[in-house]
């Protein structure tokens, strides 16, 4: 089983990013019930008070899926949508096996 991680870029309107981070944290409730989704977290960009990235890792690829499927994650994206200024980027990857920190 090969974990999967996600990084992806929310730029918000300008002074809607609290507004997109409060309605990123309504998700906290779903993904402790998902079993495959091990981090997920948000970080505010140092440099872009607009900005937003977060960083997701799941067990695996079927994790991510039952994850971004979701009905809360539907839910989700309907209200971030018209707080953005564009559309989100996402990176997938796969972890190294020399890393720190990441659960195992």
């Amino acid at each position: 089983m090969t974990q999967t991680s996600l990084f992806v870029k929310m730029v918000f309107q300008p002074g809607k990013r609290d507004e997109g981070v409060a309605a990123l944290e309504t998700m906290l409730p779903t993904v402790e019930s998902e079993g495959g989704t091990l981090i997920y977290s948000f970080h505010l960009d140092a440099g872009d008070e607009n900005t937003v990235w977060i960083f997701e890792l799941y067990s695996d690829s079927e994790a991510l899926g039952i994850h971004g499927g979701s009905e809360a994650m539907g839910a989700l994206f309907g209200v971030l949508t018209p707080l953005m200024a564009e559309p989100p980027m996402m990176v997938m990857a796969t972890p190294t096996a020399n890393a720190k920190g990441l659960p195992r």
